[in-house]
């Protein structure tokens, strides 16, 4: 075999890896894993929020036919919670926007705090352990 024979099928094999790669990256784009089109059908069931609870479990809401519920998923088991609590409605725009909302808030009271209190508040030690910890030194 002469070198140009060797770099063609190094080339060739390149190329076919990087259409398999090609591939399949469509075909996560399309929804075609299970061998249907995700396209052809609507939706009944959507992971709307999910958040850690520890290391081990997670607290989440799953929508599902308009009604949402309320789940803890365990490594070996899911517990509902509640089930079938009513979709929350779409926000306004009026809403989404956090200085409209801050426009038509009442202008915040301050807080009064006796000379007394603040110089005790200042005088207090801080803990320092946490910052020693994540030092090492403790």
């Amino acid at each position: 075999m002469e070198l140009i024979d060797l770099a063609r099928i190094v080339f060739s094999l390149i190329a076919v890896i990087g259409m398999i790669g090609v591939a399949a990256i469509a075909a996560k784009k399309f929804g075609l894993q299970n061998g249907a089109l995700a396209g052809n059908r609507a939706r009944r069931l959507a992971l709307v929020e999910s958040l850690p609870i520890d290391q081990r479990r997670r607290i989440a809401i799953i929508s599902c036919d308009g009604r949402e519920h309320l789940v803890i998923l365990d490594q070996s088991r899911v517990t509902l919670i509640e089930r079938a609590i009513p979709a929350r409605e779409t926000a306004l725009a009026s809403d989404a926007d956090p200085f409209a909302r801050m426009a038509d808030a009442p202008e915040p009271r301050k807080l009064h705090v006796p000379a007394r209190v603040a110089g005790f508040l200042q005088r207090t030690p801080r803990d320092r352990a946490p910052a020693f910890r994540a030092a090492g030194i403790l």
